[in-house]
């Protein structure tokens, strides 16, 4: 039987008045987690002042792929959010979290190579939403001894959904459940608006002012903009639903064949056309079939042999190159839209460029360095980024590398690889040089000569199929995670 408000609000109040354990609210900006958050202010704001005694943090995970009417949504109702509780005297404090720089989603597919996302390679959920949620999590609650995490996850959604939220069941505390987390034990789970269903939540929306000061029927719009009805919910563990499904999830995602929300919004309002480019982007250029743009190599250089060929890690410095010229010309032609209004969109931040650029140059050997010629190439200005030193090598010199590598090959391949090895010998040794660190550099080198011994992946697959490489068991299905390690 569906609770009434009045009966939720009670509940709250009694929850909260009960003890001095800190809440954490998961508001994604999307209708259920603005209801369960307007429930909760209500709530508390009908308590007396004195009474508002226990902190509640609003947390919301900015993945930096998001949508961007979304986020730009949710980023102005965290402002206004801000302004009306201290203006309320409310103990409601919002937070936005985002990925560590090692962690964002281009930093890995673009500087690492990592392949695009797929069903059974899901790396972007722990590293996006997980990991950012669970640090300020587990941190609040080592602090405090015990925390209540608050979601407006309900029942009937999904029959996934409803497997999570039994697995939340078992609480020896009235109305609170256990976490499925093992590293957030001491955190405990609230879900006010279980057995409401979308109708109820509307209802709600649209009746009950909103009490930070954003207008509900604004998110009914957006709703109204885009197909079907769903969310990209807080997630605290692998067992949370993808929002590959969801209505609002990041415009990167490859969990799906189609983004059909953000289509919905282009086809359904005409001030939305500035954000084609990123479909197209998304569409053109983040494919699940990407084999052959992938190197034959893992991502520590050494071979791994499955069914009789070798499995392809991380994406080519070629295609990795395209990544991100062509995501660099999606900025340019969304920052140049007549119709983008006072939206600031930035699909990639200088700071990510930095650290894809040090990755290139610095783990990957690849000395060229890139990053500011590809740049200045779409914008037409200098690359504002941290200055580096100069290359060691000049263009030119590269060149003549590459040329005589070529000729060396005899006919036997396009000498690629022996560029390669001769390049990255190079940058191992600078590298060594400018750090004053050479008692390694030996194992580095021999560490580069065994990782481009071959002229192309044929030769790395017949030795591999002759030689004792690694080799995944027989009736092992995804090449892609093994002993949960990553395959790349």
């Amino acid at each position: 039987m569906r609770s009434e408000p009045a009966d939720i609000m009670g509940s709250i109040q009694e929850l909260y008045l009960s003890d001095s354990i800190p809440w954490i609210v998961g508001y994604s900006g999307g209708k259920d987690s603005t209801a369960t958050l307007q429930l909760i202010w209500k709530a508390i704001a009908d308590l007396s002042i004195e009474q508002r005694t226990k902190p509640v943090h609003v947390i919301s995970t900015d993945t930096l792929v998001e949508n961007p009417v979304i986020a730009k949504w949710v980023e102005a109702s965290l402002t206004t959010m801000q302004a009306n509780a201290t203006a309320q005297s409310m103990p409601i404090y919002p937070n936005r979290l985002t990925p560590s720089i090692h962690d964002r989603f281009w930093v890995n597919l673009i500087g690492k190579g990592y392949p695009a996302p797929r069903p059974k390679f899901r790396w972007c959920t722990d590293r996006l939403k997980i990991n950012p949620s669970n640090k300020f999590i587990q941190e609040l609650s080592e602090a405090n001894g015990e925390a209540i995490l608050v979601l407006g996850q309900r029942r009937g959604e999904s029959a996934v959904r409803d497997d999570v939220m039994n697995k939340y069941q078992g609480s020896t505390r009235a109305r609170l459940s256990r976490n499925g987390n093992p590293r957030l034990s001491r955190v405990w789970v609230f879900l006010p608006i279980e057995d409401w269903t979308s109708d109820d939540v509307w209802e709600y929306l649209v009746t009950e002012p909103n009490p930070w000061g954003i207008d509900n029927q604004q998110l009914f719009q957006i709703y109204r903009g885009a197909t079907p009805d769903a969310e990209c919910p807080i997630v605290v563990d692998t067992s949370t639903p993808s929002c590959g499904d969801s209505r609002f999830g990041c415009f990167v995602c490859t969990m799906v064949a189609q983004d059909k929300s953000m289509q919905a919004m282009i086809q359904n309002d005409n001030q939305k056309q500035w954000m084609k480019p990123m479909l197209d982007f998304r569409n053109n250029y983040l494919a699940v079939d990407d084999r052959e743009l992938r190197d034959f190599r893992r991502m520590d250089g050494s071979l791994l042999f499955f069914n009789e060929r070798l499995v392809h890690g991380p994406y080519l410095q070629e295609y990795r190159a395209q990544l991100l010229r062509e995501l660099l010309k999606t900025q340019k032609q969304v920052s140049d839209a007549e119709d983008i209004q006072s939206l600031n969109v930035d699909l990639i931040t200088i700071e990510e460029l930095d650290e894809i650029r040090r990755i290139w140059v610095e783990d990957k050997g690849e000395i060229e360095d890139i990053v500011p010629i590809i740049y200045e190439e779409v914008f037409g200005t200098e690359y504002p980024g941290i200055q580096r030193e100069s290359p060691t090598l000049s263009t030119s010199d590269l060149q003549l590398l590459r040329e005589v590598c070529s000729e060396l090959e005899l006919g036997t391949g396009d000498g690629s690889e022996r560029y390669k090895m001769a390049r990255n010998l190079l940058a191992s040794f600078f590298q060594a040089e400018q750090t004053h660190k050479r008692s390694k550099l030996l194992d580095q080198l021999e560490k580069v000569v065994k990782a481009h011994a071959f002229v192309n992946e044929e030769d790395a697959e017949n030795f591999a199929r002759n030689r004792s490489v690694q080799v995944l068991p027989a009736q092992t299905t995804e090449p892609y995670s093994l002993d949960g390690n990553i395959i790349i």
